[in-house]
């Protein structure tokens, strides 16, 4: 057999005949400073890349135009962290390659520390338990449920990161802004939006959805989604059939019988017509009315005329738009 003379150079390194081999770093135990130092700096690792990650689904998770919404109408908390946020999530991309950055640093200098104290397969076992559980799963649920709160609290670690990584992050992030646009608002189109205050109405909100004390009622989500239909409706879609309308003869009398049917109609105004129903020659005002007797049987002729009771009838086209039609009763003609 033959003999090998090795002399240590260094605690690292060894001489075998006129070779020079590396040594395998020696494991810490727990017995070594350092041990305690390596341990601390891969706790922080994983805790800052878990703050990260969940910054990365909070953040990004918020759609600017529903920040703006929180801005304008939101609880005053909602203003006030909407306000602080809103300035970071307009760079969206810029924002995304940031903390993607700064939570791929973050896991892949792990194991760097992790090798100093542990053999290679403790290190996988931990890093990746480590990296699952408190990097990944618990600050992402966290942040996805609190991400407006906690992105507002950490948006000063946030706007260091952008910062340091600017120089990285800013290129790249502009490829993202030509490939795929710079816009990341939510347009709702009519459909949706209707869908959305179904949604917010009470009888959704009845099954779970949401809180109660906030819901929509009934007739306000109708109102609202009558609005939203207004601009494709004629005037056609929304009058009453001509044989369907309550009118009066001009030859009638307001007596007692009369002014019933008028008070049960529940009209503000009631057409006259003379002789045919097609021929309206004016309206009577409901409200005006209550000061006559119903005993003295006032005829409708003596009226429709006078500027005390009556106005003359507003004759629009069908196929006048609702829109306008609600801006020509604005201007206080159809009074």
């Amino acid at each position: 057999m033959e003999s090998v003379n090795c002399t240590f150079i260094s605690e690292e390194k060894v001489l075998c005949d006129g070779k020079t081999f590396e040594l395998p770093e020696a494991i810490l135990t727990y017995k070594d400073k350092w041990f305690w130092i390596y341990i601390g700096i891969y706790v922080g690792l994983v805790l800052f890349a878990g703050l990260v990650s969940g910054l990365t689904m909070g953040l990004l998770s918020l759609d600017y135009t529903t920040l703006m919404t929180m801005k304008e109408g939101g609880t005053p908390k909602e203003r006030k962290y909407a306000a602080r946020i809103i300035p970071m999530v307009k760079r969206h991309h810029l924002l995304l390659v940031t903390l993607l950055l700064s939570n791929a640093a973050a896991v892949e200098a792990m194991p760097i520390f992790l090798d100093h104290v542990s053999n290679p397969v403790i290190a996988i076992i931990v890093s990746v338990t480590a990296v699952l559980i408190f990097g990944e799963v618990v600050p992402q649920a966290v942040c996805t449920r609190y991400g407006l709160a906690i992105g507002a609290f950490m948006a000063p670690l946030v706007y260091l990161l952008m910062g340091a990584l600017f120089i990285i992050a800013y290129p790249f992030s502009k490829l993202l802004d030509w490939f795929l646009g710079t816009d990341h608002g939510t347009f709702y189109r009519r459909g949706q939006l209707k869908a959305l205050i179904d949604i917010h109405g009470e009888e959704s909100q009845a099954g779970g959805h949401g809180p109660l004390h906030d819901a929509l009622s009934k007739d306000e989500v109708m109102i609202i989604k009558g609005c939203l239909d207004m601009r494709n409706k004629k005037a056609k879609d929304a009058m009453l059939e001509i044989h369907k309308t309550f009118m009066l003869s001009i030859n009638a009398q307001l007596d007692n019988e009369t002014m019933t049917k008028i008070i049960d109609t529940g009209h503000s105004r009631i057409p006259v017509y003379d002789l045919d129903r097609t021929n309206i020659v004016g309206c009577l005002l409901t409200k005006t009315l209550i000061k006559l007797d119903p005993d003295d049987a006032v005829p409708v002729s003596s009226l429709v005329h006078d500027s005390r009771y009556g106005r003359p009838p507003m004759f629009i086209e069908s196929d006048q738009p609702l829109f306008d039609l609600l801006n020509t009763f604005q201007t206080g003609k159809s009074k």
